[in-house]
């Protein structure tokens, strides 16, 4: 009986299967037969950047907009004592915020969509529900936009209810003071612990913002000669590991 009990405490458990879930909106995966336990990592989307353009005194400033947020990152390790060949796991995959292409105002970039686990499902019957959740960045502002005490740049998402990890995404690259050239920021970069915010545009001239990489990295602003819309948001993602 020691033996036996040792034996199975020093088990090494096999990668049974890996599901990567790239398209936004309800999403599914399909648990395969001799799982024991998963693995689900969950990334929320960017957000878009605000807008940069041409302004001040005769057109003689460049004002980058706020880059957008990144999304956040959650990691799950689910083991539950019910769990059969077929069942079914069900997320929702957030979509990168759009990028604003408005100057004026208080204009910003689209928020990112949050990334969820929201259930495990056996046929029409509910097994668990959960609260695992990463959260899609915030929209950046424009530039020019009338809003004190701001730095412009969008907020990261918030991650919660992972048993493993919880990361904030990081967030959006603050406007610069107005400067007398523009260029659009680089999109926010991807990584396991939550995407990267986008930066800001600083100086030079180029054609057009840089999206968000995926997953979760938040659009680049832009500043050039002429107004110029921010940077997409990059969409969210979720991976499943199946160990047997």
């Amino acid at each position: 009986m020691l033996g036996t009990l040792r034996a199975s405490s020093t088990r090494e458990y096999q990668l049974i299967d890996t599901g990567t879930i790239t398209s936004t909106g309800s999403q599914s995966y399909t648990i395969p037969a001799g799982t024991l336990y998963l693995e689900i990592e969950v990334w929320g989307a960017g957000a878009g950047a605000g807008a940069g353009g041409q302004g001040g005194k005769r057109g003689s400033t460049y004002q980058a907009g706020g880059g957008g947020g990144g999304g956040a990152y959650s990691k799950h390790k689910y083991q539950p004592s019910d769990m059969q060949a077929s069942d079914t796991l069900f997320f929702t995959v957030g979509s990168g915020g759009s990028g604003n292409s408005q100057i004026g105002g208080s204009n910003q970039g689209a928020n990112g969509g949050d990334s969820s686990l929201d259930s495990h499902k056996r046929s029409l019957a509910t097994i668990t529900t959960f609260s695992v959740d990463a959260g899609g960045g915030d929209g950046g502002l424009s530039g020019y936009a009338i809003v004190f005490g701001s730095s412009g740049g969008g907020g990261g998402g918030s991650a919660s209810g992972g048993s493993e990890i919880n990361t904030n995404g990081a967030n959006g690259g603050a406007r610069p003071a107005a400067i007398t050239s523009g260029n659009n920021g680089v999109g926010g970069g991807a990584g396991a612990n939550g995407g990267a915010g986008g930066a800001p545009g600083e100086t030079g001239f180029q054609t057009a913002s840089q999206s968000g990489q995926n997953p979760s990295g938040g659009g680049g602003s832009g500043a050039t000669s002429t107004n110029t819309s921010g940077g997409v948001g990059a969409n969210g993602k979720v991976i499943v590991k199946s160990y047997g």
